[in-house]
């Protein structure tokens, strides 16, 4: 089946580059808003919903009601709740980097999943700012249009760039070769504005090296392992495409039937399917809490 979501994100990042031709986008103009802005986060925010909702369905989140039966109606931060115990979402870094952006326009980087604490009405609430922007502007767009600005804008799409890589699922492999700058440029090749976190699980060599030397590998990943979107490991058995097909072949051969006296026979009595995996060089792959 193809992707559905991943075609609409790029023509989003598309019209949001495009603006940057127009708006020279550094810290004073963050708070710039048109009906352009408007459009695009309305857009944007819509398919994070969608998204999260096939994201859930495709990892097999079921929600309930007290009686035992599956709802029909989830809010939007159901579904992030879940998809953030399975991949840790508000950890996880973005960082905005593109031809037009100017220098020091952010003071960090991007953490689109974690909550924002604003008083709304007195009183004080956990909110994703970018979302209950989305929430003011589809409700009351007059009153609320100073809220459809650049920054809410930019955070909007980095969630749903997040979003959109989890749902594709890519790894990529290396099998020959310790080419750190392939592995690295396939990660960063899916967004011309927003790029992720990796970190790199350190080899047995590196393991080995005292804990009072100025760099410590295994102290740096456990750090930098949950801001990670993906993980890079090194000599790693993993499943090909080639390994997929040669699953898919076993599978087959022990189905094999023959006519012996009559009636069908299995070709293989007892038939052992093998688990084929490759051992690669290189392995980078999405970041998910282990189960």
């Amino acid at each position: 089946m193809s992707n559905l979501f991943w075609p609409i994100y790029k023509k989003l990042e598309s019209e949001f580059m495009e603006i940057s031709y127009y708006i020279s986008i550094d810290k004073r103009q963050l708070k710039t808003y048109s009906i352009k802005i408007a459009d695009l986060i309305l857009r944007t925010v819509s398919e994070c919903e969608n998204i999260s909702k096939e994201l859930c369905k495709k990892e097999k989140v079921k929600y309930k009601d007290k009686k035992g039966k599956i709802r029909s109606h989830v809010n939007f931060h159901e579904y992030i709740s879940e998809l953030d115990r399975i991949y840790d979402l508000k950890s996880k870094h973005v960082s905005c980097i593109f031809e037009n952006l100017k220098e020091n326009t952010f003071d960090s980087k991007h953490m689109p999943f974690r909550r924002e604490t604003i008083k709304i009405k007195g009183q004080e609430k956990e909110i994703w700012k970018w979302y209950h922007s989305y929430n003011l502007i589809k409700h009351d767009r007059i009153k609320y249009f100073k809220e459809a600005n650049i920054e809410n804008l930019i955070n909007g799409l980095a969630a749903l760039f997040l979003l959109n890589l989890y749902y594709q699922d890519k790894n990529f492999h290396i099998e020959d070769e310790y080419d750190y700058e392939l592995i690295i440029s396939k990660i960063e090749g899916f967004s011309k504005v927003f790029r992720v976190d990796y970190a790199l699980i350190p080899s047995d060599k590196e393991q080995r090296i005292q804990r009072d030397t100025f760099f410590d590998p295994i102290s740096f990943f456990e750090i930098a392992k949950p801001y990670s979107t993906y993980i890079i490991e090194i000599d790693k058995e993993f499943k090909t495409v080639l390994d997929k097909g040669a699953d898919l072949i076993d599978k087959l051969e022990s189905k094999v039937m023959y006519f012996k006296d009559g009636s069908l026979t299995k070709k293989y009595e007892a038939y052992e399917l093998t688990d084929h995996k490759t051992r690669c060089a290189l392995v980078a792959s999405l970041n998910k809490k282990e189960s």
